[in-house]
């Protein structure tokens, strides 16, 4: 994590040393890499960077293609439509979901700006995935002290918080909204957890247990 993101801080810590006026003044940050790629480097080597993207790009795609498709035969073919489906059934209306996806995600993909707003949700969803659970793991994680009651109460002021800051505040703040929700639930979760009673023997038991076995292995 730390040499992804530090990679992610360098490139744009570059770029606005080398192809900010580029970029900024028409609102393309996001193409940061592509221009500093092929601006700095020789054709065969921008060509096998630029390749990583399409490399890194399919093999999300791929990813979430069989996701979709196992979720739905999984969760709704079998268990709704046809519960006496068999494997080989299952195995064919997975494909066809895949192909189904697939065309759809190519006409949002080509129409324009239907790509710009998937970009935007995409990002949306992230934010609001971090802000509601980010603090609960990372607490849940290193602090024996931690309570249902607290992270409860961490997921929704998370949510609530990301949701109205980018209604809100994200336009004229410009702060990505995962920033003041990650906050609010950090704190709220501490707090709540504090205020709460303490977890049993028991509780404290199994978490030292498990946190035990995680550092053996």
């Amino acid at each position: 994590v730390v040499l992804t993101l530090g990679s992610a801080c360098l490139i744009a810590y570059l770029g606005r040393m080398f192809v900010a006026g580029d970029l900024l003044v028409v609102g393309s940050q996001k193409l940061i890499f592509i221009h500093l790629v092929r601006k700095l480097f020789p054709s065969f080597i921008a060509g096998l960077l630029l390749a990583a993207i399409i490399a890194a790009s399919m093999s999300t795609a791929d990813s979430q293609l069989l996701v979709a498709s196992s979720s739905f035969t999984s969760d709704i073919y079998k268990p709704i439509i046809r519960k006496n489906a068999s494997d080989k059934e299952l195995l064919w209306v997975g494909r066809i979901v895949v192909i189904i996806v697939s065309v759809v995600a190519y006409f949002i993909a080509s129409g324009g700006e239907g790509a710009a707003q998937i970009m935007s949700l995409v990002s949306n969803a992230w934010a609001l995935f971090g802000a509601a659970f980010g603090p609960v793991i990372i607490l849940s994680l290193f602090w024996k002290r931690f309570t249902y009651k607290g992270a409860v109460a961490g997921i929704v002021v998370g949510a609530v918080v990301d949701i109205l800051w980018l209604v809100y505040l994200s336009g004229p703040t410009g702060i990505y909204e995962i920033l003041p929700g990650f906050a609010a639930a950090a704190i709220a979760a501490v707090v709540v957890t504090l205020l709460d009673k303490k977890p049993s023997a028991e509780v404290e038991a199994i978490y030292v247990t498990a946190t035990d076995k995680s550092i053996d292995d």
